[in-house]
């Protein structure tokens, strides 16, 4: 019976170790994807605010500065 017992405690060590294992996995590839979702919206204000300061097309000064 104690042979029992002792697998059934190292049955329990490997469920609960694999458990943790699985929530630190998706918690770090759940990081990545916010991580990449935030460079994105970086990029894309960059490209926006380029966008803004870019002299139009002519030569021609913006509005509101000659």
């Amino acid at each position: 019976m104690e042979s029992f017992w002792g697998s059934v405690k190292l049955m329990l060590f490997i469920y609960a170790l694999a458990a943790a294992i699985s929530l630190i996995t998706a918690w770090m590839i759940k990081y990545i994807f916010v991580v990449i979702r935030m460079q994105k919206s970086r990029a894309e204000a960059r490209k926006s605010a380029k966008a803004a300061n870019a002299p139009t097309q002519g030569g021609a000064a913006p509005k509101g500065t000659a």
